[in-house]
């Protein structure tokens, strides 16, 4: 199985438990969510390896590295999406 269809059933796992179009988070929550970040350090290091896959010169380890960035990522994505979300039907996003 190539890592490409493992992530997709990480994410189509994380939609199901997250459920990002409903907006029913508490708006503490919600606000809350949309300040999780990458720290400067981890951008940085994700910049380098992008680098390295665009030059293709990213070894497995680093591979495996970027793939648990990407999936964190999108872990992110979809908590923040729920949360513009709840924030939305709750009139307080724009």
């Amino acid at each position: 199985m190539n890592s490409s269809s493992t992530t997709d059933r990480g994410i189509e796992i994380l939609t199901r438990t997250i459920q990002p179009s409903e907006g029913n988070l508490p708006i503490e929550a919600a606000r809350s969510i949309l300040n999780f970040r990458l720290s400067s350090t981890d951008w940085e290091r994700v910049n380098d390896l992008a680098a390295k896959a665009r030059e293709g010169t990213l070894a497995a380890e680093e591979r495996a590295e970027l793939d648990e960035y990407e999936r964190i990522t999108c872990l992110l994505e979809l908590m923040q999406s729920k949360a513009r979300l709840s924030l939305k039907q709750a009139g307080l996003w724009l």
